[in-house]
């Protein structure tokens, strides 16, 4: 470790030769409309230098102390599609930037899952991008609310806010997570970490397929990446008010501001969701799944000089979910009774999460570099005792509120990014790094056996198995990638991945009948693994026109390995450990813009074969799972997205996907025998996801800055099975959702309607029978108010 700080340390000295390098070149871009008037409030950033503009009077913002060279700059205001343009700068220079209305030309979309900004009809794979105005359109609030939007995404969750996401029949399976989330270039590491609700988004990316080279661990169905508002250096304030029906109460407010005018910027967001849920415990006669969720970020920015910035960002996450497990067994009941369930022993279960970090970044004439040192913590417990037999039995529960020393997840991650300049002529693009993390995650969790524990045939009562699992886990990795371009239209891509884990695993257990103390049962044991992980990748590209490629492409990737835990079940041995769990996907796809941006489309067909499964068995009433290597499964498919503006003010958009994903072979144990489990269907994974959206936009005034705006969407999902029997399962249905209002420059009011038919069907079920819905129909509103 020693040898490699100090390289790279050898390296940012190396660079910070150049820190003070200053140019004399000034750049001043106008921002007018179609007509040539001056459009103010506009943002404009450049995406390969670090300097931030000086805004004048009349759309006008001007850059100052560049150098020559190449330069991309970016261009947002409301009401207006977005433009990335390319120039060279050798002098000074003033441009007219011309905007067109979004409801006549789409926005250029810059992505950034490739760890470097490109242009989405530039790069390869299967990407579905939503900027900030999408994640409006769409009333996007948190991560399960992408469910279908994307070809080949599902979503779900039990109702604690814990999604397993899937992509394309690969996904999450236990808390190591199949498809992984980053925040601002932060991976989220387990189900318990990351923060579920979107606090003041700029951009969201899904990455369908493996993204193991330059992600590695648990990217291996693809990629969730979601990056927030950053500092600017102009001062502003927006805030989103909603209402709604079931007692929703939501506010999202930020303010942007310099602190040193052209030097240091701070932005602050704040995020307060009121709920008092769906469903009614019968039991006690009132609502189960009250909610309230608080979420805030804060970011401060010092640009240093034209080259090199640093950025300070800290989240932090609170919910108290006063009923986190609305499940009813048996499904028959859930569906003809839905909302309606009975449990007695109710208890709120508090989340709290912070993610801190600290960004250097430096972009270069011929290199550009990122250090990022993150610090990530997470405690979730239940202030008493939960119910897990969801009934009104007092048969089993959990309880884990055993102070801070447990069930506290922390993890530290450091990723230090190299790549190449877009400023460069040469024909080879390339990105690598190391990525460092460490976790603890110390969880002590008790399994309470109540007076009618003897229904599921145990012969004491009132006592509780408490059960001990002190987790470290250490990892670290090193990966490149690049692109060489053969001619103007074809080149060839390639990068490598190495990963090293090492995990290590304390467990015990102990005995505890009040009044009197616990004792141990299972003395302490340790146990430890290791493993390493090669994820390459391939590919060729041919563009066909500047906004249009042909590729194929070959990806590993791999959910990363680990210990047993150890559980109430005296049958399951702990520190038992599993392999990594590897897929391999061929994919081949084209995508492009056409007819002066007013189309634009994606097309991927896929193959995928993934070895060593691992296949999570619950053990009940604990709710731990326990996972073992046991099969192979097969998955290919088709994903197609396209957006158009056919007539000036209509955009449509489709978006649709089919997965088949079966086990090639699978064998499993069931009541002491075999069961051979092959040719089933993948959990969790709609056969098919159909989107179609309608939006029409119509202008109040001749200024064009206020419209009316009609939305419809319609949303189809297939089946799909929630046991590997596939006994359980959901057969294909439809959600409408619908939202109109006003839009202007000041404010907007919108009211809306999700899940307009009031569709009823089960959105996460176990595969021991118990199962919780999607959500019922909603009525709301949403007042916008921007100073």
């Amino acid at each position: 470790m020693s040898i490699m700080r100090l390289f790279f340390v050898s390296t940012l000295l190396f660079l910070v030769n150049g820190v003070f390098a200053q140019g004399n070149i000034e750049l001043t871009l106008k921002t007018v409309n179609a007509k040539g008037s001056a459009i103010e409030n506009t943002e404009i950033r450049l995406l390969n230098y670090e300097a931030i503009g000086i805004k004048q009077d009349n759309g006008i913002v001007k850059f100052t102390k560049l150098e020559s060279g190449n330069y991309i700059f970016e261009v947002k205001a409301q009401g207006y599609s977005t433009l990335v343009q390319r120039i060279n700068l050798t002098e000074s220079k003033e441009i007219s930037v011309i905007l067109e209305t979004e409801y006549i030309k789409l926005s250029d979309v810059v992505v950034t899952g490739s760890k470097k900004e490109s242009m989405y009809y530039k790069t390869s794979g299967a990407i579905t991008s939503f900027n900030s105005k999408d994640i409006k359109d769409f009333r996007l609030w948190e991560i399960s609310d992408l469910s279908g939007l994307v070809p080949n995404l599902n979503l779900a969750q039990s109702g604690d806010n814990r999604n397993v996401a899937y992509i394309r029949g690969i996904g999450t399976t236990s808390y190591e997570q199949a498809v992984a989330t980053y925040i601002d270039g932060v991976p989220q590491f387990s189900l318990d970490t990351y923060i579920p609700q979107f606090n003041d988004i700029d951009h969201i990316e899904i990455l369908n397929g493996p993204q193991g080279t330059l992600y590695g661990r648990n990217s291996m169905g693809g990629l969730i990446n979601i990056v927030t508002k950053k500092p600017t250096n102009t001062t502003k304030f927006n805030t989103d008010i909603s209402l709604a029906e079931y007692g929703q109460k939501r506010i999202n407010a930020s303010l942007n501001f310099p602190i040193v005018k052209d030097k240091l910027f701070a932005h602050v967001s704040f995020l307060n969701d009121l709920k008092n849920g769906y469903y009614k415990n019968d039991f006690y006669t009132n609502a189960f799944d009250k909610q309230a969720q608080t979420a805030i970020n804060a970011n401060i920015k010092y640009l240093i000089n034209n080259r090199w910035s640093l950025l300070l960002d800290h989240k932090r996450y609170n919910a108290k979910n006063y009923g986190a497990y609305p499940l009813v067994s048996p499904i028959e009941e859930l569906l003809s009774n839905p909302f309606h369930l009975s449990q007695n022993s109710v208890s709120p279960m508090i989340d709290k999460t912070s993610n801190s970090s600290l960004i250097l970044t430096y972009k270069g004439e011929k290199m550009n570099l990122s250090i990022q040192n993150s610090l990530q913590q997470n405690q979730r417990y239940y202030e008493n005792t939960i119910d897990a037999d969801f009934s009104t039995y007092d048969i089993v529960g959990v309880y884990n509120n055993y102070g801070k020393d447990f069930n506290t997840v922390k993890a530290f991650t450091q990723e230090i990014k190299f790549s190449s300049s877009e400023n460069t002529a040469s024909k080879f693009k390339w990105v690598g790094g190391t990525f460092y993390y460490n976790q603890n995650n110390p969880t002590k969790q008790g399994t309470y056996f109540g007076k009618d524990a003897g229904f599921i045939g145990v012969p004491d009562q009132d006592f509780t198995i408490i059960s001990n699992n002190l987790g470290k886990n250490t990892g670290i990795a090193f990966y490149g990638n690049g692109t060489l371009s053969i001619t103007d239209k074809l080149s060839l891509n390639g990068g490598l991945r190495y990963d090293m884990e090492y995990r290590k695993m304390t467990v015990s257990g102990e005995y505890e009948k009040a009044p009197d103390p616990a004792f141990i049962i299972n003395p302490e044991t340790k146990g430890s693994t290791s493993f390493t992980a090669l994820s390459p990748k391939l590919g060729i590209q041919y563009n066909k026109t500047e906004s249009s490629i042909y590729y194929l492409s070959y990806n590993r990737g791999f959910r990363a390995g680990g210990l047993t835990s150890i559980s109430s079940d005296p049958s399951q041995v702990p520190l038992i450990a599993f392999k990594p769990e590897y897929s391999n996907t061929f994919e081949a796809g084209i995508k492009g813009e056409e007819f002066n941006k007013r189309l634009r489309f994606g097309l991927a067909v896929f193959y995928s074969i993934v070895k060593d499964i691992q296949v999570p068995s619950l053990i009940l009433p604990d709710a731990i799972t326990v996972i073992k290597n046991l099969g192979e499964m097969k998955s290919k498919g088709v994903e197609f997205e396209l957006t158009a503006i056919p007539v000036n003010g209509l955009t449509i958009h489709y978006g649709g996907g089919y997965t088949d994903a079966k086990f090639v072979s699978f064998k499993t144990g069931q009541n002491g025998a075999e069961v051979d489990l092959a040719g089933k269907k993948q959990i969790f994974t709609p056969v098919s996801t159909n989107l179609i959206t309608l939006q029409y936009q119509h202008k109040l005034n001749q200024s064009g800055n206020s419209s009316f705006i009609f939305r419809a969407e319609y949303k189809a999902i297939g089946k799909q099975y929630f046991d590997v029997a596939n006994t359980i399962k959901q057969s294909k249905y439809n959600l409408v959702n619908l939202r109109t209002g006003i839009q202007t420059k000041s404010f907007d009011f919108f009211i809306w309607i999700r899940n307009t038919g009031n569709t009823k069907y089960i959105d996460y079920a176990y595969d021991f029978g118990a199962a919780h819905l999607g959500n019922p129909r909603v009525v709301g509103s949403t007042i916008s108010i921007k100073l």
